[in-house]
């Protein structure tokens, strides 16, 4: 079932995303699934289910397909952080999907991996559709309300010296990656970023577009960047997460209001 009273399912990999979400909500109600709290409410005047599914594809997968029959959703959210891939992004900006990618599977040959399309044999027509994208109308709505979203300044003391200038926050659509690696090298993310023109790059949410697409329900991933994927990834990661959260939950809620 999707009707219009449904509950969008918002997934969140890590208790700092969730934790952004969960103060702007009301008429909450806390059940268990798959011995982790879920969280029922309204949230911008809508229902919605959040949950904490764990970092991975697998965790992300099972949770979205579990949220999606128990309560009978009619979308799929993902909300959180990321890697930035794109160097003209940086630290506090925020991608909206409108393409999404598992850049771990595919064909692993010597020179590089050749993406298949997750689920499905690479044969005939979906040899070479490996994404799984936005309908037209829905990226050009999104596409509008990030035009419209400004975003705060990071706090003063997460910018690189006290007296920096921080640019200012971007909200943007774009391709964002997800595979089951923490990217912590120029290298690889260099060449993520040339062989996909990709944005940015996490853990679940092509895996949870996966199941949106076998439900038919639509799949929309949000991610504000934490870290830019290179050699100091795992040093601004920690530092950076609970910083930037809310500006993914930010911009969820406002995609919420609009919807």
């Amino acid at each position: 079932m999707t009707t219009k009273n449904a509950p969008l399912a918002v997934i969140c990999a890590m208790a700092a995303e969730k934790a952004a979400l969960r103060e702007h909500m009301s008429h909450i109600e806390v059940r268990e699934l798959l011995g982790r709290p879920v969280t029922l409410g309204r949230l911008e005047d809508h229902d919605v289910v959040v949950a904490e599914s764990g970092v991975g594809k697998v965790a992300s997968a099972v949770t979205a397909a579990l949220l999606a029959r128990e309560f009978s959703c009619r979308g799929l959210v993902v909300s959180g952080v990321a890697g930035g891939l794109d160097p003209a992004l940086n630290i506090g900006d925020t991608v909206i999907a409108q393409s999404l990618v598992q850049h771990d599977y595919g064909h692993l040959h010597d020179a590089a991996l050749t993406p298949f399309r997750p689920g499905v044999p690479p044969l005939g027509d979906h040899r070479h559709d490996f994404s799984f994208d936005l309908p037209a109308a829905l990226a050009e709505k999104l596409g509008r309300l990030a035009a419209e979203i400004a975003l705060p300044d990071l706090p003063a003391d997460l910018l690189p010296t006290q007296s920096a200038e921080a640019p200012p926050r971007r909200v943007l659509m774009g391709r964002i990656l997800s595979g089951d690696q923490f990217i912590n090298s120029e290298a690889v993310r260099d060449r993520l970023h040339r062989a996909f023109s990709a944005h940015a790059v996490e853990m679940e949410g092509a895996a949870v577009a996966q199941v949106g697409a076998l439900l038919g329900l639509p799949v929309v991933v949000v991610r504000c960047l934490s870290d830019l994927a290179g050699a100091d990834s795992h040093l601004d990661f920690p530092r950076f997460v609970s910083a930037v959260a809310p500006g993914a939950a930010l911009v969820l809620r406002r995609i919420i209001r609009a919807l």
